[in-house]
């Protein structure tokens, strides 16, 4: 998932500004800023989502309903357009769109649908808009995307328009067919180059391979025959790895460790489970080789 391009690294509030050229060449307004959780700007338009991120539970075979308030917060009339793009999120937590050509397996976008499908906001005025949730027979676990508002200045016409989007992040969970379930799919050293950095860093990296969201914490010791000579927490925080997905952890070791062999243990806690590994490996002149 980390390869997509499309990228928001805002958790809550989603902005992509798009220039369209429309039938006459004219005048490019200013880039659009989000601004907050919820909101997003910018030449005179300003739009709010609310809630930011929405967690729902259907059923199989059933259908639930969610309702979202957008609000024109600028200063001219807007047009809305609703769009529902697939959700993923990478190693480093960043939100990823994920592009209609691509098959994803724990998308959204084909579940779900929204009405109005368009409308107009005048300065101040709000809006009630119903998300309908269809969930088929044979799903199971949890699925993810992202409600976008695009929202454009509709006396624009024969100029370069500005559209914005803003919104919100959806997650679906079926009840009683979750699985929770991870590995610890790598673990390396790796030896800073730049100036005044640690001495080495540990990174690991873990997957969750069930079929739903989760978080995890991780922690490494590191020992040699007499002693453990690093106990630590693997920072990568707590934030949501959805399924198929990757989090990268790491430790900073300030402390050079001499020449010898030792034992790295890796261990990762989530929704009351836990996974380790044990690797022995060997440093030799400052440089860390698994054996």
């Amino acid at each position: 998932m980390a390869q997509f391009r499309r990228r928001s690294q805002v958790m809550c509030c989603l902005l992509l500004v798009t220039f369209v050229l429309l039938a006459f060449p004219g005048i490019a307004y200013g880039a659009g800023i989000t601004h907050g959780a919820g909101t997003a700007y910018g030449e005179g338009i300003q739009v709010e989502a609310s809630p930011q991120v929405i967690t729902k539970t259907v059923f199989r075979g059933n259908v639930s309903s969610v309702k979202v308030k957008v609000t024109n917060r600028g200063s001219v009339p807007v047009e809305i357009v609703p769009e529902v793009c697939d959700l993923s999120i990478d190693e480093q937590g960043y939100n990823v769109e994920i592009p209609d050509c691509v098959d994803y397996a724990w998308g959204l976008r084909g579940f779900i649908s929204v009405s109005p499908g368009r409308f107009t906001l005048e300065p101040g005025e709000e809006r009630i808009v119903d998300v309908t949730i269809h969930a088929p027979g044979s799903i199971s676990g949890g699925r993810y995307g992202i409600l976008y508002f695009a929202a454009s200045d509709p006396s624009a016409k024969g100029r370069i328009a500005m559209v914005i989007r803003c919104g919100s992040l959806l997650f679906v969970t079926v009840p009683g067919t979750e699985t929770y379930m991870g590995r610890i799919r790598d673990a390396r050293f790796i030896r800073p180059q730049e100036p005044g950095a640690s001495a080495a860093v540990f990174e690991a990296v873990f997957e969750n391979t069930g079929n739903i969201h989760m978080s995890a914490t991780g922690h490494v010791t590191i020992s040699n025959a007499r002693k453990t000579l690093v106990n630590a927490a693997l920072k990568g925080g707590t934030g949501t790895i959805l399924p198929g997905g990757v989090r990268l952890y790491r430790a900073d070791f300030e402390d050079v460790m001499p020449d010898g062999v030792y034992k790295v243990k890796v261990t990762f806690a989530f929704e009351g489970k836990s996974v380790t590994m044990e690797k022995a490996f060997r440093i030799k002149g400052g440089q860390a080789s698994f054996k």
